[in-house]
């Protein structure tokens, strides 16, 4: 389902099957790679879904830093006249190596894997993972006027809070 935000995006919200779904295709992702670790993740570095061991990792640091450097890049790419951002951003070191790519505008993968690993497979993989992913998205993005009536309004919390503070004033 999605729900629009004030600044006219929507924000997805995968149901449970959608959801199983994604988990899915990280899986597969992770096992044809021989990844280390796969993050799905918004725009906004929130972690979605993640497999591999990340036990020795803040995956939520490195999400909200690759978040950063997409946000980075896509300045980059609308200086040099690339449109609105670059589709995929790689990082190679000396033991690991780190592939970054949208999956449509709203989330990004991350996958970590050892140099010794071809990066043609990660991105031959990569490619049908997102492609994959994608459909769900655009089915949760179909549900947007049934789900996301059923939702709480924002502003609900809010004017619940307000009302509970003033009844415990009097």
């Amino acid at each position: 389902m999605a729900q629009t935000k004030i600044d006219g995006s929507k924000s997805i919200i995968f149901d449970p099957a959608q959801y199983e779904g994604v988990k899915k295709y990280l899986g597969e992702l992770y096992s044809k790679t021989r990844a280390k670790v796969v993050l799905f993740a918004d725009m906004a570095g929130q972690i979605i879904c993640e497999r591999g061991d990340t036990a020795e990792m803040n995956t939520t640091v490195l999400s909200a830093l690759a978040a950063g450097d997409f946000a980075a890049t896509a300045e980059i790419a609308k200086l040099v006249g690339e449109g609105d951002r670059f589709k995929l951003h790689f990082h190679e070191g000396e033991t690991k190596n780190i592939y970054l790519t949208n999956v449509g505008n709203q989330f990004f993968l991350i996958i970590i894997f050892d140099a010794t690993v071809a990066l043609g497979m990660v991105r031959v993989y990569t490619k049908k993972a997102v492609e994959s992913i994608l459909g769900i998205i655009a089915e949760a993005e179909k549900n947007v006027g049934t789900a996301a009536e059923d939702m709480i309004d924002d502003d609900f919390g809010r004017l619940l809070a307000e009302e509970l503070d003033g009844a415990f004033r009097d």
